[in-house]
């Protein structure tokens, strides 16, 4: 429980400290005395000051099979702490139905942690984000009628209450008092971005933690409550977000629980590589700078959206694609990028100026740097940093007095880059006490700990290293060219650095006794160093697909399992977490013709058959549009549709998936982006470019329904800010957070109400908008709606089917009509290569060019989904789901040839 505010002195400086106390025989027995504290300046553990370097790593996107190689690469990182969200849908997909075994072995993954003292932060939710389906709530919440979502909702909150049941005792068991190195509970996330402010929902949150057990510190990120320590999410700005923490929390540590070092990718988009090692090592020094002495790296591990488990991110048509790879420190397949090197030098130094850091003042920058540069310090007992920011573009020299020793020394900043330079910190120490300490470091360095170091810059640059000897008066100084020493007086040394391609020794010797001993090198040289490649493994060949065949999916398979209704059925109404269904119905038509149908409410792209023949797809969301091929009499009308992910970041969880209303024939699609006047009057303008508008005044566009149409959507951006003929049309959908309910969010509208034959007029509000990249409006007659629909699950993988060996692909593939097809491999993994993977840490991935879109298995594994869109085109296959003979199978909405399907070992 907390304690009373109570005064202790540090640094001469009177401090409030929150103080967490742990009571209990257990841990008395086996840790001594046990509290978790912190106070402004950093968490305290034991009582022991600690700079909390947390791997964000989720144990859920990666399989059991891989958790102690990445823990093992976290610590070799430098960090001191993982971070993971638990999934509530993960644990219990169907409700009351819980499994925490294999994969799901949560425990197990905490065990891991403990087993590398490696500090854990618990994420439990009940809503996580993550860009994780529906944000980590169950599915089935969303089939119940009267429930709401993150607030004081009875049926919401019955079901919060169960899963705190079921996992609130699995966290306590690993707590730091009890034994484990689960050090805080985040309540919540980012409840603040909700913009519903619900004081009572987390309290209730709060207090359901607590009285199940919880006594490690709870947190909060972005969304605040009594008794939590509040961290801040971003990526840049860190001195803005101190500043928010120290007006509202001036009695807490500054924490970032979510530092985007990377970003997430949706399918359709590009690559998300837009943050560069230099640019995370820069923005690491901001936080240091800035104050911060909590710092969660999201990601340092993305891994991968296995099976259907990937979400839809705030706007339209943001599904998130299966590799969550993030852009992070360790690829998706574990392998250390130039983030991780980087951020493995930052920790070393971190660690080495930990008491400094989490204990220091921020003061003014004393030191005169010129106009290019500017200065921030921190100031401790025992020692400084100040931060040197390089204002310009290009990389800039200068010389400055740093310590207490009047020595101009060196130094160099990159390019909008900045330098950390020590000061007043020791080195070393002698037997009989006397200290060499540094007065001034103007390269970069690891840290030097018992009298050994290193010191680097980018190649080919000076710096400077002071040296206070401390009185000590017999020494010897080895030096080698094209280093350079010169004692000053009081018998003080100052070297001046060049960091060439070759590493040089610095070595301060007394008698026999090494001192000091400083290994001057560059950059690249270190991160070589940092990350050991292991020994040399013999790689093994890539495994070849063989014995293909080929099945069609077959409607007929599913249709006892099917479901008959007006309209078709959404997701959760039908009652299937994710995967395909199939829409089926039949119409009649009195002449062969081309024909619009109109599917009114869709949010997953689809594929539509007519009469056995590709009709065309469309990846349209909200309200869509297909030309179909009518013949006279009997049609027969088939929509495929895979639930892409639900949203995970939206005021607006839970929408239906899938199709939610009766599509119709002869419907007409209208874009409403042009056209339009300010006040009603002069010049026409385009939405894509609006023009300044002062104040409230509107835009107005008049349409006339010369068809009489009865039923109307609206799909776009600003739908809360459109009137349609004096009225605010009716939102079904509207995807808006704190950060852009004032903007222009995307909505769905439904504005049969209001809509009237002949003219209609449109208003909408555009005060401080600039552009609206889409408003369509969509039109049918009521009495055009088809009816008598089947919805009928489809892309099981377990069903028996007729398979037909491929002979020649080439010709497989010229002679197969677009249709939905299954695709059949085998594939050879050696026991030896399974061997020598294992040793040498060797991954295989899977390239699925040429295939349109669809579901992949290996072994009865679900990799996920896959879109020849793009921008992903190699899927990871688990090493601990492969065995000797493997069977890959493959689902594609079109029934595409695996022509260039191939296995990669990497």
């Amino acid at each position: 429980m907390m304690k009373e505010r109570h005064e202790d002195n540090i640094m001469n400086d009177r401090d409030d400290r929150r103080t967490h106390e742990i009571v209990g025989a257990a841990s008395a027995q086996e840790h001594g005395y046990k509290r978790i504290t912190y106070d402004r300046h950093s968490w305290i553990i034991g009582g022991e000051r600690l700079f909390i370097r947390s791997a964000a790593v989720h144990y859920y996107r990666l399989t059991r099979g891989e958790w102690a190689e990445l823990l093992d690469k976290v610590l070799l990182a430098g960090c001191n702490t993982v971070e993971t969200y638990i999934p509530w849908n993960w644990h219990e997909e169907a409700l009351g139905i819980w499994n925490f075994s294999g994969d799901k072995d949560l425990e197990h993954f905490l065990a891991l942690c403990a087993e590398r003292s490696l500090y854990v932060i618990v994420r439990p939710g009940p809503y996580i984000c993550a860009e994780w389906d529906f944000g980590g709530l169950p599915w089935w919440l969303s089939a119940e009628e009267g429930i709401q979502y993150r607030t004081m909702n009875e049926r919401f909150l019955s079901h919060v209450d169960r899963y705190w049941d079921e996992i609130v005792p699995r966290i306590a068991r690993h707590q730091w008092p009890a034994g484990g190195t689960v050090i805080m509970v985040q309540v919540e996330n980012e409840f603040q971005a909700y913009g519903q402010p619900d004081r009572a929902y987390m309290a209730y949150l709060r207090d359901g933690l607590l009285a199940r057990g919880i006594d490690v510190p709870l947190v909060t990120c972005y969304g605040g409550v009594e008794g939590a320590v509040e961290f801040r999410n971003f990526w840049s700005g860190a001195d803005e977000h101190a500043r928010i923490l120290e007006e509202r929390y001036r009695d807490q540590p500054k924490g970032v629980m979510e530092f985007w070092i990377g970003w997430f990718e949706k399918w359709g988009g590009a690559k998300a590589s837009q943050k560069s090692a230099p640019q995370l090592e820069r923005a690491c020094y901001e936080l240091l700078q800035a104050g911060f002495t909590a710092i969660n790296y999201y990601m340092f591990f993305g891994g991968t959206n296995f099976d259907h488990w990937a979400g839809r991110t705030i706007g339209e048509d943001t599904f998130m694609v299966t590799s969550y790879d993030y852009d992070a420190p360790l690829d998706e397949y574990l392998v250390p990028t130039p983030k991780y090197k980087a951020l493995q030098r930052f920790h070393a130094f971190v660690s080495w100026m930990e008491n400094v850091l989490t204990e220091a003042e921020k003061v003014y920058c004393p030191v005169p740097l010129g106009k290019t540069f500017t200065g921030r310090t921190l100031r401790h007992a025992d020692g400084m940093l100040h931060f040197v920011t390089n204002r310009d573009k290009e990389r800039v020299s200068g010389q400055a007095i740093f310590g207490e020793l009047p020595v101009w020394a060196d130094f160099t900043v990159e390019g909008d880059g900045m330098l950390p330079v020590v000061t007043g910190v020791a080195a070393s120490e002698t037997q009989d006490g006397k200290r060499i300490v540094i007065d001034t470091l103007t390269s970069f360095t690891t840290g030097i700990r018992s009298g050994h170091g290193v010191l680097y810059h980018e190649p080919g640059q000076r710096s400077s290293l002071v040296l206070n000897m401390g009185g000590i008066g017999n020494y010897e100084v080895d030096c080698p060219l094209p280093l350079q020493v010169s004692k000053l007086e009081g018998g003080h040394l100052h070297f001046k650095l060049f960091h060439g391609s070759e590493p040089r020794m610095i070595t301060i010797r007394s008698g026999e006794a090494v001192l000091l001993q400083l290994e001057v090198t560059h950059r690249a040289a270190v991160e070589e160093a940092g990350v050991p490649n292991g020994a040399a493994a013999q790689h093994p060949a890539h495994p070849v697909l063989e014995d293909w065949h080929y099945a069609p999916e077959n409607p007929d398979d599913y249709r006892e399992a099917g479901s008959v209704a007006q309209a078709p059925l959404d997701f959760s109404t039908f009652g299937k977490h994710s995967g395909h269904l199939l829409y089926e119905t039949r119409f009649e038509a009195e002449r062969s013709d081309q024909r619009t149908l109109l599917l009114p409410r869709i949010e997953d792209p689809v594929q539509v058959f007519i009469n056995g023949a590709y009709a065309g797809g469309s990846d349209e969301i909200g309200a869509a549009a297909v030309t179909l091929p009518v013949q006279q009499g009997s049609n027969l009308l088939q929509i495929w549709c895979q639930n892409m992910g639900r949203y995970n970041f939206t005021a607006t969880l839970g929408e239906p998936k899938g199709l939610s209303a009766a599509p119709a024939l002869d419907g007409r699609r209208i874009s409403l982006l042009e056209g339009w006047q300010v006040d009603g009057a002069g010049c026409a303008h385009s939405l894509r470019q609006l023009p300044e508008i002062e104040g409230r005044i509107g835009l107005y566009k008049t349409w006339s329904n010369e068809q009489g149409y009865d039923r109307a959507i609206i799909v776009g951006y600003g739908l809360s800010r459109l009137r349609l003929n004096g009225h605010q049309v009716p939102l079904c959908l509207q995807n808006d957070s704190a950060w852009n309910r004032d903007d222009a969010p995307y909505g769905v509208a439904d504005a049969s109400s209001l809509l009237l034959a002949g003219d209609n007029l449109l208003e909408l509000e555009a005060a401080g908008l600039t552009s609206i990249p889409k408003l369509s409006l969509y039109l049918y007659h009521s009495s055009n709606m088809l009816d008598s629909w089947m919805t009928m699950p489809a892309a099981l993988p377990e069903r028996r089917r007729e398979w037909s060996a491929v002979g020649d692909m080439e010709a497989a593939s010229a002679s197969l009509e677009p249709s939905p097809r299954w695709w059949r491999a085998s594939f050879h993994w050696s026991g030896s290569d399974m061997a020598t993977a294992g040793e040498a840490g060797f991954k295989l991935k899977l390239f699925l060019g040429g295939m349109t879109k669809g579901t992949v298995w290996v072994n009865g594994f679900c990799i996920g989904r896959y879109w020849g869109i793009g921008p992903q085109e190699y899927y990871k296959i688990p090493a601990d789901k492969l065995r000797e003979h493997n069977e890959l199978l493959i689902f594609d909405e079109l029934g595409a040839a695996p022509r260039e399907v191939r296995l990669i070992v990497l």
